[in-house]
């Protein structure tokens, strides 16, 4: 019987074919949520020196994935793509950026012990999720410019110059003022976390500012084994993400809504830069540069 392996998605068969196989297994074994399916994947990992043991148990794991639909492995293939973004390019010295700051020095030495970067991504995926939540918000935070529905950036008009860094931010009383000024719900918890940004060939040193927050109540209709229709009550988790740059005296922030990124702005600009919105509000910037995507040709004057 032929192999159903074109169920298996492309970043889950990387994952499979390049990874180390003891990680491989533990990540597949991962399951977020009741509906996911149970691969029952065995718990016998060959030792890693056995290179043809080693490439029959990746045989192995794609025959027993290849008996399930694309639907169930979906959850299977998503991780596997956010494992692989944190692994290739940027994404790299991103992770190792939010690592750096994070882990402790047990945590650092075990993280540069791993044998590439793919495994790295897997084993802070595996033992630091939120640090490994926080270098997807800083690796998509340099994409910010290329979203522009969802992008906004400020000037801040300071009449003194503030002295800031990660250290400095008091994340409680930022979370409670944005919390307070989104209205939401005593029931609803908001937490802001503040990383250094180092300077770059591209960029100057920034502050970025993680703010998760509940958003408000949904549903969606579920389709229950017995085919009736139920009702599944849910708060999306919402996010947005700051980068000021004190050199700059500069927010730019990501967001869903441009209300949230407006009371973001302010509530930062007033907390954590002591600056006094009702006298000087944020500079709004708003630049159209759709055309410099196509050519840098300006058309000479008459």
């Amino acid at each position: 019987m032929a192999r159903k392996t074109n169920r298996i998605g492309p970043s889950t068969h990387k994952l499979i074919e390049d990874a180390r196989v003891d990680l491989v297994r533990e990540v597949l074994s991962v399951r977020e949520g009741e509906n996911e399916p149970d691969f029952g994947l065995t718990d016998a990992v060959p030792s890693l020196d056995d290179e043809d043991a080693v490439h029959a148990f990746r045989e192995q794991l794609i025959d027993s994935l290849s008996e399930f639909s694309g639907d169930e492995l979906g959850p299977a293939e998503r991780r596997s793509a956010r494992i692989l973004t944190l692994s290739e390019g940027k994404g790299v010295t991103s992770l190792e950026t939010i690592v750096a700051q994070q882990l402790s020095t047990a945590s650092q030495a075990e993280f540069a012990a791993q044998p590439d970067n793919i495994c790295r991504s897997i084993w802070v995926f595996l033992k630091e999720i939120e640090s490994f939540l926080d270098a997807e918000s800083f690796h998509f935070a340099r994409r910010f410019r290329d979203i522009g529905r969802l992008y906004d950036a400020f000037e801040v008009d300071l009449e003194h110059a503030v002295a800031l860094d990660a250290s400095s931010v008091e994340e409680n009383a930022l979370a409670s003022k944005i919390k307070k000024e989104l209205d939401l719900r005593d029931n609803v918890t908001c937490t802001v976390k503040a990383i250094d940004l180092p300077a770059t060939p591209a960029h100057p040193a920034s502050i970025m500012l993680i703010v998760r927050h509940g958003g408000p109540l949904s549903s969606v209709f579920d389709h229950k084994q017995d085919g009736r229709r139920g009702t599944i009550n849910y708060r999306p988790p919402n996010e947005a993400t700051l980068i000021y740059t004190p050199s700059l005296r500069q927010i730019e922030i990501c967001a869903d809504s441009p209300v949230v990124r407006q009371k973001v702005s302010d509530s930062f600009a007033e907390v954590s830069l002591g600056h006094n919105i009702s006298d000087k509000p944020l500079t709004w910037k708003r630049y159209n540069l759709s055309r410099f995507r196509d050519s840098f040709d300006l058309p000479k004057p008459k």
